[in-house]
Order: structure tokens, then C-alpha cells, then sequence
């Protein structure tokens, strides 16, 4: 999700952590939208880049269901993503991922579980034979997804 779209959403942008991987889940377009719905897939190589947020409130979190439209387009989910660098975050964003992921000696990678917005139709409404592009995205449809989508 992008800043700006938080921004409307839940009124500012909470920190956040970009690259994260969401291991063994594929992200394609919503036919006949601009935006995305992320499955579980069955390659292993599959993965999905996201940001993770920190610091979000019961009313954020709340008002980010509503907005995803839990339970009927996604379901908010329990899952494990990989951090592949937590030496360059921010120090107390460090801490809180250093103690809340799995532990070893190397701090280039780290698992944290979080939760993520997952598909809950039909795959077939995803166009399945194409990964959703964040960039292209923002590039060609952010600013009218804003106008017509989340500020009303």
C-alpha cells in the first residue's frame, strides 16, 4: 500500500519497512481493477515484496479492514516474512525485530511474523498470467485511485 494511500486512510504514515518478502505467495491484478490481490502459491520461488508497518493502532487496523473489505475480498492473515537486511533499519525498529524474529548470529536476514491482506474470492477473478506491478501502479493510476477510490 502505498504512502499516500495510508495517508488518507488512517490519517498520517505509520514507520514502515520496504523489501520485505512474503515467501511462497504470488500478487496479480484484480480483473477489471488497478489493484492487487496476493495468494498462496505452490512454487517455492514465489515471493512478494511489501512494506511492513509498525505502530498501528486497533482503529488503524480497523479502519485498514474496512478499507480491504475483510472477510469478503481478503482475509487479514497470520504470516512469516523475511527482513533481508536489519542492519539498516532504523535502531529501535532494529530492536523490535532482532527480539521478535527468529534468532541467530547474522543479522542480514530476518523472519518476523506479521499479518498481510490475503485473497479470499475466487482466484479467478486475478489475472493470474501477470504479476501486479506497485511501481507502474503508482506511476499510472495513484493519483486517480485517490480521487475516485479512497478519499471519498
Amino acid at each position: 500500500m502505498s504512502e499516500e494511500v495510508l495517508h488518507c486512510l488512517i490519517g498520517r504514515i505509520p514507520r514502515m519497512q520496504s523489501k520485505v518478502i512474503l515467501q511462497n505467495h504470488s500478487r496479480h491484478p484484480v480483473r477489471q481493477h488497478v489493484y492487487p490481490g496476493v495468494i498462496p502459491s505452490t512454487s517455492t520461488s514465489a515471493s512478494v515484496e511489501g512494506a511492513l508497518l509498525f505502530d498501528l493502532s486497533p482503529l488503524d487496523l480497523k479502519l485498514l479492514d474496512y478499507f480491504e473489505e475483510e472477510g469478503v475480498d481478503y482475509k487479514r492473515t497470520d504470516v512469516q516474512v523475511q527482513i533481508p537486511d536489519v542492519r539498516y533499519l532504523d535502531e529501535d525498529i532494529q530492536t523490535l525485530v532482532t527480539n521478535n524474529s527468529n534468532k541467530d548470529d547474522n543479522l542480514s536476514s530476518r523472519i518476523l511474523k506479521t499479518q498481510a491482506y490475503i485473497w479470499l474470492k475466487d482466484t479467478a477473478a486475478l489475472d493470474t498470467t501477470q504479476d501486479w506491478d506497485f511501481g507502474e501502479f503508482k506511476r499510472k493510476h495513484l493519483d486517480r485511485y485517490l480521487q475516485y477510490t479512497v478519499k471519498p
